[in-house]
């Protein structure tokens, strides 16, 4: 049996997204419930961070204008939505 994978959000992201434009965070919730559904989903288009000192930050598709970072843990199920 296999655990669906758990979203965590870092310490300050809820108040940088109240920041972005008002249609975003609706996005960012759809985001996670499909990300939550399957992480192997081809619409989460994670991307490599060439400069990031971390190989496990990576970039992920919220819509056509918006992507998001997360920590993709080597082990285990709880990613971080930085």
């Amino acid at each position: 049996m296999s655990l669906k994978p758990k979203v965590a959000l870092s310490q300050d992201f809820l108040l940088q997204l109240s920041k972005l434009p008002s249609s975003v965070p609706s996005k960012v919730m759809k985001w996670a419930i499909q990300f939550q559904s399957d992480p192997t989903s081809p619409g989460i288009n994670y991307e490599n961070i060439h400069s990031a000192r971390d190989a496990n930050l990576k970039s992920v598709r919220i819509d056509r204008d918006w992507r998001g970072i997360v920590f993709k843990p080597q082990r285990g199920d709880v990613y971080v939505l930085l």
